[in-house]
C-alpha cells in the first residue's frame, strides 16, 4: 500500500520547562499566561519576538512545557491585550536539560502588580523592567494627579468654586459657586454635588411661644414636634450655636447634618446643613465656615 512506503523522520529532542508561580497575596486572583519563543508557530509578537502560549499558570502552581534545545525567550503576561504591562521576560539558554524557573508576582499597582522572574541577570530583560517601572511610576503620579483635581473638582469647597452670596428676604448666605438654589413650600434649598443646605424660618407671628426662646429651648420643642432624637444636644462652637445629628433624608437615606440655630428680630431661622455620613468630618469646619457668613436682615 502506498501510504505504507514513505519517509517517517523521527520527533525533534525536547527539553522540560518548570516553571513555579511563588504562593502570594500580590495579584493572587490573576491567571498569567505563559508564551515561549517560537518562530514555526507564532500566536503572537511579545517585544518583537514571534510566540506561541504555552499555558496558564495560577498563583502558587507548577506548569512544564516542552522547548527545544535552542535559546529561547519566555514571557509571562497577564492577558494578550496588556503584553506591554503586568509581565516579565527571561532567556533561557541553548542546551539539552530540563530548566526550573520561579518567579512572583510583586506589588506595583502602576504597573498591575506584575510578575518578576527570579535570578534574571539578562541586560536587555534588567533593561526593560527599569523602562516600566518608570512608567508605572508615571501612570501612578498621573492617576493621582488626575483624582486630585477631580476631586478638587467637585469638592464643596474646591479650587474651581469661587465665594458666592445668595440673598433672601429674610437672610444672606455665602456658599461657593457650586451650588444652586431653589425656594419650595416656604423652605430655600441649596444643592451641589456633595453637600445640601436647607433653610427653615419660624416667624413669631405665627409661632408666639418662640420668640423668648434660646436654641436650647427651641431644639428641646423641636424634639416634642419628633424632628430630633432625645440626644441631640446644642454644640456651642465658633460664635454659632448648632446641633449635629444623622437622620434619614427625604430620599431615604441616612445622611449627617448640621444645624445651625440663627435668631432674628421677626423670626426663628435653622439652617440644616447636610451631607454623606462618611463626608461629614471632612465637611464639618467648611460648613462652620459658612455658617459663620449668615446675616439675618
Amino acid at each position: 500500500m502506498i501510504y505504507l512506503n514513505v519517509r517517517r523522520f523521527g520527533g525533534l529532542k525536547m527539553r522540560r520547562v518548570y516553571l513555579t508561580r511563588e504562593k502570594s497575596f500580590v495579584g493572587c486572583l490573576a491567571k498569567l499566561q505563559v508564551y515561549i519563543e517560537d518562530h514555526a508557530r507564532a500566536e503572537i509578537e511579545l517585544d518583537g519576538i514571534p510566540c506561541r502560549c504555552a499555558g496558564v499558570l495560577a498563583n502558587g502552581e507548577t506548569i512544564d512545557f516542552a522547548a527545544s534545545e535552542e535559546a529561547r525567550h519566555i514571557f509571562v503576561i497577564c492577558a494578550p491585550n496588556a503584553k506591554k504591562y503586568c509581565g516579565d521576560k527571561i532567556m533561557i539558554p541553548a542546551g539539552d536539560t530540563d530548566v526550573e524557573l520561579v518567579g512572583r508576582n510583586i506589588y506595583n499597582p502602576g504597573l498591575g502588580n506584575p510578575f518578576r522572574f527570579h535570578g534574571v541577570t539578562d541586560e536587555g530583560a534588567l533593561e526593560g523592567r527599569k523602562r516600566e517601572n518608570i512608567k508605572g511610576i508615571a501612570l501612578t503620579v498621573a492617576a493621582v494627579l488626575i483624582g486630585i483635581v477631580f476631586g478638587v473638582m467637585i469638592s464643596a469647597d474646591g479650587l474651581f468654586a469661587s465665594d458666592k452670596s445668595f440673598v433672601s428676604d429674610g437672610f444672606e448666605i455665602t456658599l461657593t459657586t457650586n451650588f444652586s438654589d431653589k425656594f419650595e413650600d416656604g423652605v430655600y434649598y441649596f444643592g451641589s454635588n456633595d453637600c445640601s443646605v436647607a433653610v427653615y424660618e419660624y416667624g413669631y407671628a405665627d409661632h408666639v411661644t418662640i420668640e423668648a426662646m434660646n436654641a436650647a429651648q427651641f431644639l428641646e420643642l423641636l424634639k416634642d414636634s419628633g424632628h430630633f432624637a432625645e440626644e441631640v444636644k446644642i454644640v456651642s462652637e465658633s460664635g454659632l450655636e448648632f446641633s449635629e445629628d444623622r437622620a434619614e433624608s427625604n430620599s431615604g437615606e441616612i445622611r449627617s447634618y448640621m444645624t445651625v440655630f440663627v435668631k432674628g428680630d421677626e423670626s426663628f431661622f435653622l439652617f440644616e446643613f447636610g451631607c454623606e455620613v462618611k463626608d461629614y468630618s471632612k465637611l464639618r469646619s467648611t460648613f462652620i465656615k459658612w455658617a459663620s457668613t449668615i446675616k439675618i436682615k
